[in-house]
């Protein structure tokens, strides 16, 4: 390719960069952020004329952030009749694990966070031989006292093989002792024996949350940590966890 035509070339391509820049400009970024944003409880019931209802807020907060409702959604259809009547025949929200964990991610230190998380989910990707076997996901739904341990992907986290009472104390002492298997120390030398890879995901009340990513063995961000929740598995679940090769 001659010199000319290599300029010509870095012209055009500049052109296009500048003109792929502006193609906003003209937004208002405040603007774009309100169509984005999800509507709150006390919009959602206000929209509707709602004033009072027997629909505990928490109920409907799951509900809408469920179906992700922004303001230019809710003239669609009427979405208050379809929360009472889901309300009413028992229909559960806030158990969809590709949901739940699409909140507003909180800056709060994670001793703070967890005092008032509802939901933490582990999530594993368990290896053998350098290549990845299966998945796991242990999650401790902590607004209602339950444990449960998939070997599958459920979207519904209710909907695995697992699951075990935890008592008042149980929860307690998770609020308690999993941030100390959380250090978040940066040092990228450090060696680890991987077993397995593992995504810490949490969410509160409000749907703010806070997630981490680490691997097995890592004693330098997550002291404690492999020892900590296969000991939370066997005593739940009355039995040692074992890593199926």
């Amino acid at each position: 390719m001659s010199k000319r035509n290599i300029l010509l070339l870095s012209v055009l391509v500049m052109a296009l960069l500048l003109v792929g820049c502006d193609i906003n400009s003209n937004i208002d970024p405040a603007d774009k952020e309100l169509d984005d944003e999800i509507v709150s409880v006390d919009r959602f019931m206000e929209y509707y004329g709602v004033t009072e209802t027997d629909i505990p807020r928490d109920y409907i907060l799951d509900f809408i952030m469920q179906y992700r409702f922004r303001e230019d959604t809710l003239a669609t259809r009427d979405y208050w009749a379809m929360v009472s009547a889901d309300y009413h025949n028992g229909v559960i929200y806030g158990t969809d694990t590709g949901r739940i964990f699409q909140g507003t991610p909180s800056e709060l230190p994670l001793e703070d966070f967890i005092k008032e998380a509802d939901v933490i989910m582990i999530e594993f990707d368990m290896y053998y031989g350098g290549e990845l076997a299966y998945p796991g996901r242990m999650t401790l739904d902590l607004k209602n006292n339950k444990i449960y341990y998939a070997t599958k992907q459920f979207s519904d986290y209710t909907d695995a093989e697992e699951c075990a009472d935890l008592t008042d104390e149980d929860v307690q002492s998770i609020r308690d002792e999993l941030p100390k298997h959380i250090s978040q120390q940066m040092n990228k030398d450090y060696e680890y024996n991987l077993d397995y890879t593992f995504v810490i995901r949490m969410k509160d009340n409000e749907y703010n949350v806070k997630g981490y990513r680490g691997n097995s063995g890592d004693e330098l961000n997550y002291p404690g940590f492999d020892t900590y929740w296969k000991e939370l598995y066997k005593k739940k679940f009355g039995k040692e966890f074992v890593f199926e090769k």
